[in-house]
């Protein structure tokens, strides 16, 4: 997997994934990549909670917003305690979408958030967890390839948000 993935964030770095855009229903891609993690949900009693507009579709790579989507998901089971709640939300902004995976979990210090990006970047408490670092890395290279944007607040012992911002909103 570690292998797999730096060679990933190199081609992405490189721009030598070639991006296939078409329009899809977004909130079918969410709902598909959370029913991913049901049974990892359903071990750990986690409450999963969506806010999501039916109707948005956008015109990008559904394959490369698989990986953000799986990654960011994975991320938030991985640091939610049993009996925790992950949040997903999509609304139609102006000129775009916006995407948020919110959780209940640890959180971050303001050191782990300034560097959550940054390639092999693991805080304290991901030594105890599988993981290798690139993940996040991968997940913000995506989104710039597809010209989006993504935030993350987060405080320790209250959770974590990851904000997702992709353009061109397209609504049926």
């Amino acid at each position: 997997m570690l292998v797999t993935n730096i060679l990933q964030l190199s081609r992405l770095e490189n721009q030598k994934i070639p991006v296939h855009s078409q329009p899809y229903h977004l909130s079918e891609q969410l709902c598909r990549c959370a029913l991913g993690f049901e049974q990892v949900m359903d071990e750990k009693n986690i409450n999963l909670e969506t806010e999501l507009d039916l109707d948005i579709r956008i015109s990008s790579d559904e394959g490369l917003l698989d990986l953000v989507w799986n990654n960011l998901l994975s991320n938030a089971l991985k640091f939610t305690d049993a009996d925790g709640t992950i949040r997903i939300c999509l609304k139609e902004e102006e000129n775009g979408v916006t995407v948020s995976i919110s959780d209940t979990g640890c959180g971050m210090d303001e050191k782990t958030v300034r560097h959550i990006f940054d390639k092999f970047y693991q805080a304290d408490i991901s030594r105890c967890t599988n993981g290798n670092g690139l993940g996040l890395a991968l997940v913000k290279e995506v989104l710039e390839l597809l010209g989006g944007r993504i935030q993350v607040s987060s405080a320790p012992g209250k959770g974590s948000r990851f904000l997702v911002y992709l353009p061109q909103g397209i609504s049926e």
